[in-house]
């Protein structure tokens, strides 16, 4: 029987760290070390990395990662399709970065092949590329500042994660792993709409991004700079009649000159 790597030998091991270690410990006591698995089912790891932990307490005496966890199968799937089935596959690799794992493929075999991409497939393979980007960008900083305890940050990287995913669906019909990057270009011209809400997206965006700034440095209100709580109906008072129409007609100005609203 063929002897086992060291690689297998860690893999198969559930008391890996039980090896002789030495710990200093005052005299006359003693320490018990517990050795267990994070990952690779643990939600933190995302199914794709097991580190052996050996635990003295609450004190961290050993780890030791083992990798190879991450492959799902992909390369071997990808020998027996075609070269355009293969798209759906390499895209589930990374489910925020979906885009730039289609380009790389589409472009190994553009390649390959000596295939020309015309111009206006070239710049529709940036624009998605750089809206993937942003929104990519969107859930790491959501969820980081989720982790600190900033859960407003979540939910407004997410809004504007919305919208971008918005203008995929416009484009291919789907939200996520769209299948839009083929081989040789795109699978269809953008469709009428999406100009207009691809130009939308870029007006909101840097003023959103300072909103950002202003919750996560200066604890400041994104309300007061965001456009959604300006659309809010104010509290109705007690006040002469001409006034209250007055009030309402601001509000509704207010509503309308929203970029929500558009």
């Amino acid at each position: 029987m063929t002897a086992l790597s060291e690689y297998r030998q860690q893999e198969e091991s559930i008391d890996i760290a039980a090896r002789s270690q030495v710990v200093d410990h005052p005299a006359g006591t003693e320490q018990e070390l517990l050795t267990i698995n994070f990952g690779p089912h643990h939600p933190a790891t995302h199914g794709v990395l097991r580190l052996l932990v050996t635990l003295e307490g609450e004190v961290v005496r050993d780890l030791k990662p083992i990798i190879g966890y991450v492959h799902t199968g992909i390369e071997k799937t990808a020998e027996d399709k075609s070269y355009w089935k293969v798209i759906p596959v390499v895209e589930r690799m990374d489910y925020l970065a979906y885009y730039f794992n289609a380009m790389a493929y589409v472009g190994a075999v553009e390649t390959l092949l000596d295939i020309d991409v015309p111009p206006r497939a070239q710049y529709l393979r940036v624009i998605h590329l750089e809206l993937n980007r942003i929104m990519s960008h969107l859930v790491w900083l959501g969820t980081s500042m989720l982790d600190l305890g900033a859960i407003s940050m979540f939910w407004y990287g997410f809004r504007e994660r919305e919208t971008i995913l918005d203008l995929f669906e416009m484009s291919s019909g789907q939200r996520m792993h769209t299948r839009y990057f083929q081989v040789g270009g795109v699978i269809e011209d953008i469709p009428r709409g999406f100009v207009a809400g691809v130009r939308a997206f870029c007006r909101i965006m840097p003023e959103r991004v300072d909103s950002y700034m202003d919750l996560l440095a200066k604890n400041a209100r994104p309300a007061t700079r965001g456009t959604c709580a300006r659309r809010r109906p104010t509290a109705p008072t007690r006040t002469s009649t001409s006034r209250s129409r007055s009030a309402r007609a601001a509000t509704t100005t207010t509503a309308s000159s929203c970029a929500c609203s558009r």
